[in-house]
């Protein structure tokens, strides 16, 4: 548990409603040469910068190192218990997940699960994140005659996707589907040099291929209009990004990529004498906490709160957590020296439907002389955003395009106000 309910401090943030906070994760790199050429690390953490994110890392990536020597390697182990990682990546040896079925089940699960042990004995909240590696550009020579599968780039790119898939099923992984990637634009752009003079290792291509799939499986961004290194032309560059942003976003759940992340977020109206009624709107959150703004806070998720004085701007934090996540929204709230009842008169009219889009019927359940009556649409805070008069029989209003929330209706007729609060969904 790193999460604790603590007190927070607000600053006054004039003229602003929201403060957004950069994004920041923690990452340490298991593999080997596959993840040091053109420092793949630093590529990741140079485009989380250009999207105003920020990526801090540590790596141990011995050439040709196997998850096998990577489990006994002291220098990794030591890493991987030196403090909360939000990821550890873990890559194997470029050819051993391609191995038959019943190789990896001997040469790879193993110290793979011995590794994921490690990482979660340090702290259950960090995610193992599987580095999906790629084919070689004309198969595996090496293994070809004992494992034909292997003789293509196409085979043993196939057998690289299961095993990699397979891993992130039995360890509860993250899978960063870099070898997906780099096939989709192997296959669209051939022109698009992906491997080194070796056939084997990244070039500059396709270590920046790499680099913005982590990107979007870290951060759940799309690394489009990301920073470029210098010497990649600016249009592979551009088809890379997209490719990645595609591969990622559309098969979050085959890749196992957290999509529980918690979004704080929350509406408030206000209503008379300074109370104010806060509606959580966060998602995969378990916890709140609120700061009011003036020394008070709460834990209820919905709460209610009176505030002394009117005519007053109060910071208002939300945290909203889980045993490993918290995110928080701040706005600035006006407390209005005017008010709207929430509900008087319901008995005498039926407004509906509620939740509303763009029209609001009124039906008068009661006998009033009048022949007209007044409409008036409020905001949240009491600010008028509608007035018009209308024939009693004229029960369709169409309501402006509006932000989804809490609104008030006040009707007058016969000298009679009727206040009631309506619910406005904007379609998606």
């Amino acid at each position: 548990m790193h999460l604790y309910k603590t007190t927070y401090i607000l600053v006054a943030l004039l003229f602003v409603n929201t403060l957004f906070a950069q994004t920041k994760k923690d990452v340490l790199f298991i593999g080997n040469s596959y993840t040091y050429v053109n420092d793949l690390p630093q590529l990741i953490s140079q485009i989380a910068s250009s999207k105003g994110d920020t990526l801090l890392f540590d790596s141990n990536t011995p050439g040709g190192y196997t998850f096998q020597l990577h489990s006994t390697n002291p220098t990794t182990i030591n890493k991987i218990n030196l403090k909360h990682w939000d990821y550890v990546v873990l890559q194997e040896q470029s050819q051993r997940p391609s191995f038959s079925p019943e190789q990896v089940q001997l040469l790879v699960y193993p110290y793979a699960d011995t590794l994921n042990r490690f990482i979660k004995t340090n702290d259950s909240c960090t995610v193992t994140s599987f580095f999906m590696t790629w084919g070689r550009k004309n198969g595996d020579a090496e293994y070809c005659p004992t494992y034909p599968p292997v003789c293509t780039y196409n085979g043993m790119q196939s057998r690289l996707r299961q095993s990699y898939l397979e891993m992130g099923q039995m360890f509860d992984a993250n899978v960063s589907p870099v070898g997906i990637v780099w096939k989709k634009t192997r296959d669209l752009h051939p022109e698009i040099e992906l491997y080194d003079s070796d056939e084997s290792h990244p070039s500059l291509a396709g270590s920046y291929l790499a680099a913005c799939t982590f990107y979007s499986s870290f951060f759940n961004k799309s690394p489009v209009g990301a920073y470029i290194p210098s010497g990649l032309d600016i249009n592979y560059a551009q088809i890379i990004q997209n490719y990645a942003n595609q591969v990622v976003f559309d098969s979050l759940n085959e890749w196992n990529i957290d999509t529980t992340s918690i979004n704080a977020s929350y509406i408030y109206s206000s209503l008379q004498n300074g109370r104010v009624e806060f509606t959580n709107t966060s998602r995969n959150a378990t916890d709140f906490l609120w700061n009011f703004g003036d020394g008070q806070t709460s834990s209820e998720i919905n709460p209610v709160h009176t505030y002394q004085f009117c005519g007053t701007t109060y910071i208002v934090r939300l945290n909203a957590y889980n045993n490993c996540k918290s995110d928080s929204i701040i706005k600035e709230i006006l407390i209005p020296c005017y008010g709207i009842d929430e509900i008087i008169g319901e008995n005498k009219v039926n407004i509906f439907p509620n939740p509303a889009n763009n029209q609001v019927c009124i039906n008068f359940t009661d006998t009033f002389s009048d022949i007209y009556f007044s409409f008036a649409l409020y905001d949240g805070i009491g600010r008028q955003i509608m007035f018009t008069e209308l024939k009693k029989n004229n029960s369709i209003i169409n309501i402006p395009k509006l932000q989804s929330g809490i609104y008030f209706i006040q009707i007058i007729i016969d000298g009679l106000i009727i206040n009631q609060k309506i619910h406005i969904i904007q379609d998606n």
